[in-house]
């Protein structure tokens, strides 16, 4: 007897249950039941890529926030001939923040879209 992850909650069961006890998955499944399964992970899968887009566009957002002062304060010191050094800069802080951000989320992007692949390949 071994523990096994339930294709519906991904909760462990054990491989002789014919229902899993916290979602009533039924192992002795019928089309509609795998279809019904499939459509919910495509949900759950749509949810989740559509909540790390929303975060891109924030991230974005937070990078912007840092980069037009910069941008502005870079070209105003060029109007009157200043030297400019944009190191130290507030602005480089949100334009740091945000970049990590973007790129932190698409990693978690991607390893969304290979779990969910990895997941429609065993339902076949």
């Amino acid at each position: 007897m071994s523990l096994i992850n339930c294709p519906s909650c991904h909760k462990k069961i054990s491989d002789k249950a014919s229902i899993c006890p916290s979602c009533q998955f039924s192992f002795n499944q019928d089309e509609s039941e795998l279809d019904r399964l499939k459509v919910l992970n495509y949900r759950k899968y749509r949810d989740t890529q559509y909540l790390f887009k929303m975060l891109s566009f924030a991230s974005i957002a937070i990078t912007l926030f840092g980069v037009v002062p910069m941008l502005w304060d870079y070209l105003k010191a060029l109007d009157y001939g200043f030297n400019v050094s944009l190191a130290n800069h507030w602005g480089i802080y949100p334009v740091m923040a945000g970049f990590a951000m973007y790129v932190v989320i698409r990693v978690l992007m991607l390893y969304a879209k290979r779990r969910y692949q990895s997941t429609k390949l065993e339902q076949k």
